[in-house]
């Protein structure tokens, strides 16, 4: 019975490592970041603020608390102050052990970025596989583009164009881009400004990142040996 156990946690664990994470991005006039993994929301940007009527009437209260306090250490302030112009303060004289331990752990600190940068110029081929196995579903980019006159809204229609085709030829040089959903780009000629609307969702499984990890973990302290 035992050995079962052990096969099942370790199926389990080989099961959760092989889904991906879900990273959605958004841009609507701001941008919006949702990571999830399974049915688990871990971060969410912007964060949704809940109301709490409970928790405003005590802001209220300590604001209340903490002006009445500043009322009260601004009197006694100004008495110290009167008090202390008639004595001088003596120079403070600089301690040499604090200035040797400032040096020290700024050499340890150049130390360990020259780790930190042998490792990653050494992780070409392991960041190209992570970068491949990186997947970008469900592209959406929704742009009109506008200007102060029909010729340069015109201009303003090649330049998006041309923009977004290299950006999308360089994104899937690197990454594993599905097909989009939806790219439409368009002129707005009565229009002064120019609106753009984007999203996709990006996945990778938990055993690539950790093999990445493993993998510059390895590195730099080979590098640091």
């Amino acid at each position: 019975m035992g050995w079962i156990i052990a096969l099942s946690i370790i199926l389990a664990l080989f099961l959760l490592l092989c889904c991906s994470a879900a990273v959605r991005l958004e841009y609507f006039g701001e941008i919006r970041v949702k990571i999830s993994y399974l049915c688990f929301t871990i971060v969410k940007f912007p964060a949704v603020k809940k109301k709490n009527k409970r928790k405003d009437k005590k802001a209220k209260k300590a604001l209340k608390a903490a002006d009445s306090a500043a009322i009260v250490l601004s009197d006694e302030k100004s008495g110290a102050s009167e008090k202390g112009t008639s004595e001088k303060s003596s120079p403070s004289k600089p301690n040499k052990k604090m200035s040797a331990g400032k040096t020290d752990k700024k050499v340890a600190f150049t130390d360990y970025l020259e780790i930190a940068k042998l490792a990653l110029d050494s992780l070409g081929k392991p960041l190209k596989k992570l970068l491949r196995r990186t997947r970008i579903y469900d592209l959406r980019i929704n742009i009109v583009c506008g200007g102060e006159n029909a010729a340069k809204a015109a201009m303003n229609f090649g330049k998006t164009n041309i923009l977004v085709g290299n950006a999308l030829g360089w994104i899937d040089n690197y990454f594993t881009l599905k097909p989009a959903e939806e790219i439409h780009i368009d002129a707005d000629f009565q229009s002064e400004e120019t609106t753009a609307e984007a999203s996709c969702l990006i996945k990778m499984s938990l055993f690539t990142a950790l093999a990445f990890l493993f993998t510059l973990f390895f590195r730099a302290v080979r590098y640091y040996k």
